[in-house]
C-alpha cells in the first residue's frame, strides 16, 4: 500500500488535486444519498450507535422495529449506497492525505504522517466494507441470526470509527507540521 501512495505522490500534482476534488465532490455527494437513504429506513438509532452495539438481541431490535415500520428493505438499499460512500472515504485517504503529504517536503515527519493518514482512511474504508458485507449476513435473518454475529460486525464498525478519527488527527498534524517545518525552515520536520 506504501507503493501506492508513494505513486500518488509522483503523479503530476494537477492531477493529483483534481482527483482529491473529485473525492470530495463523490464523497460527499455520496453521504447526502446515504444520509437520505437512512432516515428513509427509519433505523431507531444514529449510524455509530447502531454499529457498536455489540449485541445481537439489540441489532435483532433495531431490524424489528424497521420491519414493523415496513423499511427493512430500504435499510438493505441504504447497506449497498454505503459502498458508495466507502468509496468516498477512500478517495479522501489516497487523494486529498497524499495531496497534504506531498505538501510537506520529501522525507519529512509531516510526510510521513500524511502518508499515515491516508492509510488510516484506507484501513477505515476496508473495516467498513467488511462490517458492511458482514451485515448482510445477518439481514439475510433479521430475526433468528447468531447473536454472536454482532460482535464482529461492531467490531469492524468500531475499528472503522477509530481509523477513521486517527487519519483525521494525522492529517491534521501533517498540515501543523507544513506550517510549523516552512515558518521554522526546518526541512525535516514539514
Amino acid at each position: 500500500m506504501l507503493k501506492v501512495m508513494k505513486k500518488i505522490i509522483d503523479m503530476p500534482v494537477l492531477i493529483h488535486a483534481a482527483l482529491a476534488v473529485i473525492s470530495v465532490v463523490w464523497f460527499q455527494w455520496a453521504k447526502g444519498k446515504l444520509d437520505a437513504s437512512y432516515a428513509a429506513s427509519r433505523h431507531p438509532v444514529d449510524y455509530m450507535t447502531g454499529q457498536t452495539s455489540f449485541s445481537g438481541e439489540t441489532v435483532k431490535e433495531y431490524y424489528a422495529a424497521m420491519t414493523d415500520a415496513g423499511t427493512l428493505d430500504i435499510y438493505v438499499k441504504t447497506q449497498l449506497i454505503d459502498f458508495g460512500f466507502i468509496l468516498g472515504f477512500l478517495g479522501i485517504g489516497l487523494f486529498v492525505c497524499t495531496l497534504i503529504a506531498r505538501s510537506n517536503r520529501a522525507e519529512s515527519i509531516g510526510r510521513r504522517i500524511g502518508v499515515l493518514a491516508g492509510l488510516a482512511f484506507v484501513f477505515g474504508g476496508t473495516s467498513d466494507m467488511i462490517e458492511n458485507g458482514w451485515s448482510f449476513v445477518m439481514l439475510a435473518n433479521p430475526s433468528t441470526f447468531s447473536d454472536w454475529l454482532a460482535i464482529p460486525y461492531s467490531a469492524f464498525a468500531a475499528l472503522k470509527f477509530g481509523l477513521i478519527t486517527l487519519g483525521l488527527a494525522l492529517s491534521l498534524v501533517s498540515l501543523l507540521t507544513l506550517v510549523s517545518g516552512r515558518a521554522l525552515n526546518k526541512p525535516n520536520i514539514g
